[in-house]
Parts: structure tokens; sequence; C-alpha cells
């Protein structure tokens, strides 16, 4: 008798498993397809979210993109692509979004779900940056 239960219970378990495995790859799919529509590629000029759309004018003593980066590292302001009419917010390596400061960049990365104080900023999405290239004006 025990070993007709110990079959039955061995063979729903590799039933189960079975399943799983079954499962698993349209899951894995359909994550990879979600991270995928996510994905885009903005070209824009590397700004700060307190100057908006609007042109940066350089403090006394430093050039624009000395203002942009003060403004974002010190002046509580974050690090922003203006793209026409547009603007994202930017996240990643500061010290690299530092660099393209009042430049013309190509972003590459993903957006990100907003977080509630999105609305004081007026943006189109936050965009996790994973590679910022210049381009010719």
């Amino acid at each position: 008798m025990k070993s007709i239960k110990s079959k039955v219970i061995c063979r729903t378990a590799l039933i189960g498993f079975a399943s799983i495995c079954a499962v698993l790859p349209s899951a894995a799919a359909q994550s990879s397809a979600r991270a995928e529509s996510n994905a885009v590629s903005i070209t824009g000029k590397v700004s700060c979210s307190r100057f908006g759309r609007g042109s940066v004018t350089a403090r006394k003593g430093m050039s624009v993109a000395q203002t942009i980066q003060y403004c974002a590292n010190f002046q509580g302001g974050d690090y922003t692509l203006v793209s026409g009419n547009r603007i994202y917010r930017l996240t990643g390596d500061t010290k690299q979004l530092a660099k393209m400061s009042g430049q013309t960049v190509e972003v590459a990365g993903r957006m990100v779900p907003e977080s509630p104080d999105a609305a004081a900023y007026a943006l189109m999405g936050t965009v996790a940056v994973t590679d910022v290239v210049p381009t010719k004006e």
C-alpha cells in the first residue's frame, strides 16, 4: 500500500514541477517585453529642472555647464533632458551627467514609474540613463 501512495505522490510532484517549468518561459518573455517597451532613446540638451525649458544663463564667474552642475548639485534641482517642448528627469551616474551639462546628447535608458512629486516638475517622465552620447549640433 505504501508503494502505491508514494508513486502517486511522486507523480503529482512531477506534474506540478512540469507545470511550473512550462509557465516560467512565458513569464520571463512578458517581463522582457515589458522592459523593452520602457526602453527609450531621446536627443536633447542636458539641463537642470529649475530652469524648465528655458535657456540657461551662466552665473557670474561660471560657464553654462558649471551653472547647471551647481543647480543640480547644490540648489536641489535634478538633471533633466530638454527635447523640444518635452522635459525628462534623468537618473543615473551624476558624474557622467555633469560632464554633459549644457550639451546636446542622445540619452539611452528606460522610462521609470514617476514619484508623487512629478506634478511639481511638469515632466514627461523620468529616464534611468544607461548611456549618454554627445551629438553633433
